[in-house]
């Protein structure tokens, strides 16, 4: 039996996967490496830590299942940067990394300083501003800010799966589900480095022409062979996660006009089209264009819909009650009632959260301080106007990402488990078709996909075969209030 090994590098767990020809896992373990807080008092990565803890799975998963071939996927919004000797020239930065609202106020304007546009950048790289530093070119900035020698220590900038690429193999690469997701540094319209990237001189920095994540980056290194008790083994380019989780389905579902709703913390929306076009009403917004991996664009819209709910439901306290058509229209026959978007990142970047009814606001900030209206105190009405706002939201992500009418809408992840949000969303998008999938490890499964065809010499098509994906549709309700309701919440957000 064939088995193939994928280190998966999530925000939260680290895991080691061991999966077998027919993609079937035999072998999961994983463990927690939080970010460590250190100088200029940003967060950075534990990757002596992390590295430490792969070495020593390695070479215990192998005695039990040795494996072939190896490939990587790791969370997005992180980049190495490298020195002449192929150290880190400095520490690899958390994009969750703490800034004050001034802090952020001031790396914003002197970020986009650099460009004559806002919305020719987001055209050219596919790009909307994030965060934090989500969005690696900012961060980039902000850290040679900091600390003006980290230009001159640095000759390399690798994205985070070719990181730990490097490390196992000594070959140095870069890759575009990566270096095109969110970064600023890619012009997906050219398909080189952008003008930003070249301005800030990362341009040179990028370890040479993009490689597809299949692809083979090199053999396990003779050191780490012999430290592991190891044999050589092809590696993967590697992958960024989403695009790892997508890869099962472009594959199976190649030829169908879909959606892939992703659901948890974030929330993402990712739908294949023939070329990058914003309409105008979506410069600004939460929407991306992702290269897939199959080189494919992929228009991508997002919001932190698990965030928003798990704040609300801390506020409302009690449990979200089953589907019920007939509650749910009591709720929408109320238009002036409503939570309200935008308490983290959504579609709606004027909006900030909290709750209305009766022609009254109440702020996130009152709602946390009990000041709320008398709906919320209810712990039933609270979670389906939340649920409701919630499918609102998803319905103007799906849209942004140039669906069509009759689409195919995949749901998985967390709310695939929510009855009332999918009721809900299922009437707002009536002629879709809405289905659940359960794909277990989405991200290592199609990770796995990549080391497969390494250590079987077969295209990435040949595993279409091996994958199924299950689909549960859900039901169309009726729903008589909702077109109003819809529209009344819409018009508050355009306000």
């Amino acid at each position: 039996m064939d088995f193939v090994a994928v280190i998966d590098i999530g925000k939260t767990n680290k895991k080691l996967c061991v999966f077998d020809e027919h993609l079937t896992l035999h072998h999961e373990v994983s463990a927690s490496f939080p970010a460590q807080l250190g100088e200029y008092g940003l967060l950075y990565e534990d990757s002596d830590g992390i590295w430490a803890w792969y070495r020593q799975q390695l070479h215990a998963v192998y005695q039990k299942f040795p494996f072939q071939a190896l490939a990587v996927t790791t969370h997005g919004a992180t980049y190495t940067l490298l020195d002449e000797h192929g150290e880190l020239s400095f520490p690899i930065v958390a994009y969750e990394s703490p800034l004050s609202d001034q802090q952020q106020h001031q790396l914003d304007n002197a970020f986009y300083a650099q460009v004559e546009s806002v919305h020719e950048l987001q055209r050219e790289t596919g790009t909307c501003d994030l965060p934090l530093l989500i969005n690696p070119a900012k961060s980039l900035f902000y850290t040679q800010q900091l600390d003006p020698t980290l230009r001159e220590r640095t000759h390399r900038l690798l994205w985070y799966p070719q990181y730990w690429g490097y490390l196992l193999t000594g070959i140095q690469a870069n890759e575009l589900t990566y270096a095109a997701n969110h970064s600023f540094c890619y012009d997906i319209q050219h398909m080189s480095p952008s003008s930003l990237a070249k301005n800030l001189g990362m341009d040179t920095l990028m370890a040479g022409p993009p490689q597809q994540p299949g692809k083979l980056l090199g053999h396990l290194r003779e050191e780490l062979q012999h430290e592991l008790g190891l044999p050589s083994m092809p590696v993967a380019v590697g992958i960024h996660d989403s695009n790892a989780a997508l890869l099962p389905y472009l594959l199976v579902h190649g030829q169908r006009d879909f959606v892939l709703n992703s659901t948890g913390t974030w929330c993402v929306a990712m739908h294949r089209v023939p070329s990058a076009h914003y309409r105008s009403d979506e410069l600004g917004q939460k929407v991306i264009f992702n290269i897939d991996a199959l080189g494919d664009l992929q228009k991508t819209s997002f919001l932190m819909g698990g965030q928003d709910y798990g704040l609300y439901h801390e506020l409302i306290g009690g449990e979200s009650a089953s589907f019920d058509a007939q509650r749910i229209d009591q709720c929408l026959a109320a238009v002036d009632q409503a939570i309200l978007p935008g308490a983290s990142p959504s579609q709606f970047p004027g909006m900030s959260g909290g709750a209305c009814a009766g022609g009254q606001v109440w702020s996130l900030e009152d709602l946390q301080s009990g000041n709320a209206p008398e709906w919320f105190r209810d712990s039933t009405t609270a979670h389906d106007y939340l649920n409701i706002s919630l499918a609102i939201q998803t319905k103007v992500a799906l849209q942004r990402t140039d669906m069509a009418n009759d689409s195919v809408i995949f749901v998985e992840g967390g709310f695939r488990k929510n009855d009332t949000y999918l009721g809900v969303l299922a009437a707002l998008l009536p002629e879709a078709s809405i289905a659940l999938t359960d794909l277990p490890q989405a991200t290592a499964g199609g990770t796995a996909i990549l080391a497969l065809s390494l250590a079987q010499d077969k295209p990435l098509a040949h595993y279409a075969e091996q994958l199924a994906i299950a689909e549960e549709p859900v039901a169309l309700p009726q729903l008589n209030y909702l077109a109003d309701y819809e529209r009344a919440l819409l018009g508050r957000c355009a306000r």
